[in-house]
C-alpha cells in the first residue's frame, strides 16, 4: 500500500518576521530539506502552501487551502484531499529534525487507526503525525464551525498515542520535534547542531 506525504508549508510565519519555508539550514531551505527527507519514506508529496505553484518542485503536488485562514489543520485538510493513498505523514516544514525512522515508526502503527500522534511530556504533536483520509470528514465539520485547533476533530476517529518511552527508541524526542518560530529558535538550532546560516 502507498503512504502519502503532506508538508504544511502555509503558515504567515508572523513570529519569524519571513517566510519560514525559504530559511537556509545546511545549505538547503526548510521546504527542500522536508522534501529530501521524506522522499524515501512516501510515494507521493503534497505541499499545502496555499499556493499552486510557489515551489515549482518536479514531481511535487502543491495544494491551497480549500477553508483559508484556519491555520494547520486547513492545510492537512487540503492535503488528505489531495492524497492518492489512504494514510499520510504530515509534518510542518518548521520541524527540520524529524527523522525518517520517526516517519517509518508511526505507520508501522497506524492499522486499525486514523491517527497516530506522538505524545511527549503528556503533549500532543500533532503537526508530526499520521493521518488517514478518514479524518477529512471530520476536518470539514471542525472547519466548517469555525474550529482551527488541530486535536478538536480527535474524538470523532481512532487515535493511537504514541509515548515518549517508544520515541525515545528512536531518538531525542527534543530534537525530533523542535520546531522553528522565531530567528531565535534558528539561532539556537544553529548552536545545537553546528553549520547553518
Amino acid at each position: 500500500m502507498g503512504i502519502s506525504g503532506i508538508i504544511l508549508a502555509g503558515g504567515h510565519s508572523s513570529r519569524m518576521g519571513r517566510d519560514k519555508t525559504l530559511l537556509i539550514y545546511n545549505n538547503e531551505t526548510l521546504i527542500q530539506r522536508t522534501v529530501r527527507k521524506l522522499q524515501p519514506v512516501v510515494d507521493e508529496i503534497i505541499i499545502a502552501s496555499n499556493n499552486m505553484a510557489k515551489y515549482n518542485m518536479p514531481g511535487i503536488t502543491e495544494v491551497p487551502d480549500m477553508y483559508q485562514e484556519m491555520g494547520p489543520l486547513g492545510g492537512m485538510h487540503a492535503g488528505l484531499k489531495a492524497c492518492t493513498y489512504k494514510y499520510a505523514f504530515v509534518v510542518s516544514c518548521d520541524m527540520p529534525l524529524f527523522s525518517q525512522e520517526l516517519a517509518m515508526y508511526l505507520l508501522e502503527h497506524r492499522q486499525g487507526y486514523d491517527v497516530i500522534i506522538p505524545e511527549i511530556h503528556n503533549r500532543l504533536e500533532p503537526l508530526c503525525a499520521v493521518y488517514s483520509t478518514e479524518c477529512v470528514k471530520p476536518i470539514e465539520r471542525c472547519l466548517q464551525a469555525g474550529i482551527s485547533k488541530v486535536i478538536d476533530f480527535y474524538p470523532e476517529v481512532n487515535v493511537n498515542r504514541i509515548d515518549e518511552t517508544k520515541l525515545c527508541l528512536i531518538g531525542n524526542p527534543e530534537e525530533m520535534f523542535c520546531n522553528l518560530n522565531t530567528p531565535q529558535d534558528l539561532c539556537n538550532l544553529v548552536k545545537i547542531q553546528g553549520t547553518a546560516h
